[in-house]
């Protein structure tokens, strides 16, 4: 009896080793040796030390016993371990391995669209290097590529768009981007270097201003330019932090509409409050008497910077 109990106990141990080796590779019970040999291979690659250097030393010698453990194991000791289990652990590596399958798919797929998408991008090069740009079958090409919901596929196609930046169809095309709840960041900066006149340039802005906060600063300083009407427009919908960046463009002797800036004093956000009262106090002081009550009132502003400003403008 005594014998056959150490037995038990020697199985419980190795079984408890083999799981723990198996765990060090990335599996669990029910791998198959096949399994246990691609991990490994897989493993040794990424953390081999001539590769990811001398911090990976520990893993990889743990990776590497892992393996030296595991691997005279025979497939028929593989699936005892794996029946002996619990019911509910069987179920728990059940959906895990599950879960794993479903990653490993995802991430093929996601491996061939941008395989996919790199080619196309190499192709559209190779037909822009070929040709000479700029006729209507060209325009068509690129606006199509522009209502892709793939930023790299956009991109693509905007390098390629600065003959058309002034064309009615393309201005409408790049519109519809720039009112997407997200913007790629490189989509903004491309967006931003096209060489709009400046009618093009204002119909932009004003068509996406209500899309502003969602703009980087480069991209609001590119359309707005030098038009108070744009700078007002994006004023009302920018992110806080982007009013200082318009402000600091506001043309010299221009005055901003009285309900943009009502609009603006009511806020209670010193981001804004500070370059808007500065602005005010520089560029359109005058002003100041139709808002003498909201000034009196940030006299009582908690940032000392308000109270400062809006003391000057009474």
């Amino acid at each position: 009896m005594a014998i056959r109990e150490t037995r038990k106990e020697e199985a419980a141990i190795d079984s408890r080793e083999i799981i723990s080796s198996l765990r060090v590779l990335g599996l669990e019970p029910g791998a198959t040796a096949d399994d246990i040999h691609s991990a490994f291979r897989k493993l040794a690659r990424e953390l081999h030390p001539d590769v990811a250097g001398e911090k990976s030393s520990v893993k990889f010698q743990q990776v590497t016993g892992a393996y030296t453990a595991l691997k005279n194991i025979t497939p028929e000791e593989l699936e005892s371990l794996a029946e002996s289990l619990p019911e509910h652990e069987k179920a728990r590596i059940q959906k895990a391995e599950k879960k794993r399958r479903e990653e490993a798919a995802r991430l093929e797929r996601s491996a061939k669209i941008d395989s996919i998408i790199a080619k196309y991008e190499s192709d559209f090069r190779d037909y822009y290097a070929k040709r000479k740009s700029g006729d209507d079958s060209d325009m068509k090409a690129i606006i199509l590529r522009m209502k892709s919901r793939k930023p790299r596929v956009i991109n693509a196609a905007l390098k390629h768009s600065a003959p058309f930046a002034n064309r009615v169809e393309f201005r409408k095309a790049l519109t519809e981007i720039l009112k997407r709840p997200e913007i790629d960041s490189t989509t903004a900066d491309i967006a931003g270097s096209l060489p709009f006149d400046e009618s093009t340039r204002k119909s932009i802005a004003l068509d996406t201003s209500s899309n502003a906060a969602n703009f980087p600063a480069g991209l609001i300083i590119s359309l707005i330019g030098n038009d108070s009407d744009s700078m007002e427009s994006m004023l009302l919908h920018a992110s806080p932090e982007n009013v200082s960046v318009i402000l600091r463009r506001w043309p010299a002797g221009k005055v901003m509409t009285d309900s943009v800036l009502r609009t603006l004093l009511a806020s209670d956000d010193m981001r804004i409050l500070v370059p808007l009262l500065g602005a005010m106090r520089i560029n359109f002081a005058r002003s100041s008497s139709n808002h003498r009550k909201r000034l009196h009132e940030l006299e009582n502003h908690p940032a000392a910077a308000v109270r400062a400003w809006a003391r000057k403008l009474l």
